[in-house]
């Protein structure tokens, strides 16, 4: 073999390598971490309630809004409390208790609003903390704008939970509280994820 030639195989050699160690790693062992990471960071099963107080119309209560239903059953718990609204005596405000601050975890929260345009809220009133239980599946990495990205299925176990979501008028209200409690371990969750500095990171409204 010539200089010329071993020279070429030598580059060849550490440009592959170069390219490998930056390809992302899709296994499970790569992937386990980054799915703890995100539950830990995000993984609070909140109930949507952003902004306080909440104001219930009687167009509201005749419509029977999530709000209409969902506002006295917490305040029959202590975790709200409501009065009257100066200038509708038909309306009624509720303002979280202290008991109810408890459950508000102050975190600037995301979410898709219309159009899927990102819209912040200061936080969200929480029911519990969910972490990772498995990985399930993963999609093989596609490149969306400039890195490859994958889907991630997982079920999760609920670390913790308000002693009032085991309450029957919340589940009933709150439908998805008996769903998120009950199929702890079975019900499978998705989560993307993105390839950034050699590692998977969760991609999430907002960044």
């Amino acid at each position: 073999m010539t200089n010329s030639n071993r020279f070429l195989m030598i580059a060849a050699v550490a440009f592959a390598h170069t390219a490998h160690a930056g390809s992302p790693v899709i296994t499970q062992k790569a992937l386990k971490p980054a799915v703890e990471k995100y539950l830990q960071d995000r993984g609070n099963f909140c109930l949507g309630k952003f902004d306080w107080p909440i104001v219930v119309s009687a167009t509201d209560r005749q419509a029977g809004t999530n709000d209409a239903i969902q506002m006295p059953v917490l305040e029959s718990l202590g975790l709200v409390a409501s009065s009257v609204v100066a200038g509708d005596p038909a309306a009624r405000q509720f303002d979280l208790t202290a008991e109810g601050k408890k459950y508000y975890i102050v975190k600037k929260t995301v979410v898709l609003g219309p159009g899927d345009k990102p819209v912040d809220h200061p936080g969200d009133f929480c029911a519990a903390k969910l972490e990772l239980d498995r990985i399930v599946s993963w999609r093989q990495p596609e490149v969306v704008g400039a890195r490859p990205r994958t889907e991630v299925k997982y079920t999760y176990k609920v670390a913790r939970a308000a002693d009032w979501t085991h309450n029957l008028e919340v589940r009933k209200v709150f439908p998805l509280i008996s769903r998120i409690m009950d199929e702890e371990g079975k019900l499978q969750l998705t989560q993307p994820f993105e390839w950034s500095n050699d590692t998977w990171v969760a991609v999430t409204p907002g960044g």
